[in-house]
């Protein structure tokens, strides 16, 4: 994996969501990025420690600043210390995260291969990923910006999907993309598996900086100005840099893949089977945790009789007691309980948005 100048690809950790969807246990003060949901370490950690490595230069953090002090705890024992952590001091969605590290990138005399990674996301092979990267550089390298496409394990309408020219391959295993499309139906989300040329968005670019910054500019070139200004007139404090307020929010809240991933001539997507996850609601959680002999995924005290395929997460000081569950999700803190059918969690950002319009708590 390289760039012409040092041999490296830089690891860009995008930091920033709510992560709404697994709330009671993921709320806007923890986001799910910096919650243990499987095994000991955080979801921030695993993407930091997947990235580690030959072939990787030391990672760019991307996080808003009232995040900063549980970055710097959760990352302080990193295998490889952080470049840098850069601060949005309001958040302005993925566009802005990724021009923000391209500029700083260029800000420092280099025009590196920047991986641009959420941190709240599962893969279960790695080696499949590092394969993929490989065969991304090549593309990146001549100015492509390349996205991972995750192979369909079957039809999913809580996904993005990127439509391959299947007729047109660039080598490697590369195709230009046809077209983005947003999350399906049900239905429509079995007929694009069929084909067997789309696949799920992760989200993941491999792209130089110079290539982030020159689309950027053709597509929303005033927050191109805005964030390049505030990069000039950031303040450094050791690793952390906190691009100037004022400029940055002038930039647009809008996604990398709106601003830039529709509309660029540039875009090549890999496809790749990495047994892939955005982690995005307690189905999700479900899905990949270990289950028992009776499909259920448990954590915390549980007393469970005749329960089937369902969650029980208990993360609050008392006992779970359940009996006669299939296919429910029960998740504790304290102070919230969560009750819903595993295939209705996905609803629970509409049922947030209800609670918060009714008062504070």
């Amino acid at each position: 994996m390289a760039d012409a100048r040092s041999g490296l690809v830089r690891p860009v950790i995008l930091c920033g969501g709510a992560g709404t969807r697994l709330w009671p246990v993921s709320t806007q003060h923890l986001p799910k990025q910096f919650l243990a949901l499987f095994g000991e370490r955080s979801l921030l950690q695993q993407t930091a420690e997947r990235l580690t490595g030959e072939g990787f230069a030391a990672p760019v953090v991307v996080s808003g600043a009232q995040q900063h002090a549980v970055v710097e705890e959760q990352l302080q024992n990193h295998p490889v210390s952080v470049e840098a952590i850069l601060l949005e001091p309001v958040g302005r969605n993925t566009a802005a995260a990724a021009v923000l590290a391209a500029a700083w990138s260029q800000s420092t005399g280099s025009d590196e291969l920047l991986l641009l990674m959420p941190s709240d996301h599962v893969i279960g092979d790695r080696e499949a990923f590092i394969r993929a990267i490989e065969a991304a550089v090549p593309h990146a390298t001549s100015g492509d910006i390349v996205s991972f496409g995750a192979k369909p394990t079957g039809p999913n309408s809580q996904y993005g999907y990127i439509e391959a020219r299947f007729d047109e391959p660039l080598g490697d295993g590369a195709y230009p993309i046809a077209k983005f499309h947003e999350k399906p139906s049900t239905e429509r989300a079995a007929a694009y598996v069929a084909t067997g040329r789309f696949f799920w968005n992760c989200g993941i670019f491999l792209a130089k900086a110079g290539t982030i910054l020159e689309q950027a500019q053709a597509f929303i070139p005033a927050s191109v100005h805005s964030i390049v200004d505030a990069v000039q007139r950031a303040t450094r404090d050791g690793n952390v840099v906190r691009p100037s307020a004022d400029s940055f929010s002038r930039a647009e809240n809008i996604s990398f893949d709106h601003a830039i991933m529709e509309k660029t001539s540039r875009g090549v997507v890999i496809p790749v089977d990495m047994n892939w996850s955005d982690v995005g609601a307690w189905d999700a959680v479900w899905n990949i945790g270990d289950k028992d002999p009776d499909g259920n995924v448990s954590s915390g005290r549980i007393a469970a009789v005749d329960c089937r395929n369902s969650l029980l997460r208990n993360d609050s000081g008392a006992l779970i007691a359940a009996i006669g569950l299939e296919d429910i999700a029960v998740i504790a803190v304290d102070g919230a309980f969560l009750v819903a059918p595993l295939d209705r969690v996905a609803e629970l950002k509409s049922l947030l948005t209800r609670l918060e319009s009714e008062g504070p708590d």
